[in-house]
């Protein structure tokens, strides 16, 4: 499996931007095959936002990296954020309820 944190600051005044466009991307990422979790969190009082994604494998990534509804996401963010995003991926080779 593979999990997606995706950290990144809203630019003054565009944090709601943001979050409509977190809202055009996560529901047909969801629906993709291989998903098993897509979620978008905003730092209450911050313009702090996360993107945190569970795939179940490279193949599924990189094939969501490539359809029209995140391409799009991706060419419109970096405009509404400081900076560049911190992204990290992490393999998980094992999980376990607790």
């Amino acid at each position: 499996m593979i999990v997606v944190a995706a950290k990144f600051v809203a630019k003054a005044g565009r944090k709601n931007e943001v979050s409509r466009l977190a809202a055009t991307v996560a529901p047909p990422s969801r629906a993709e095959a291989g998903c098993m979790s897509y979620n978008f969190y905003e730092q209450p009082g911050a313009d702090e936002c996360l993107f945190l994604e569970e795939w179940a494998d490279q193949t599924a990534l990189d094939e969501h990296f490539q359809t029209p509804h995140f391409l799009a996401f991706a060419k419109h963010l970096p405009e509404m954020i400081v900076g560049a995003a911190k992204i990290r991926v992490y393999e998980i080779s094992g999980m376990r309820d607790l």
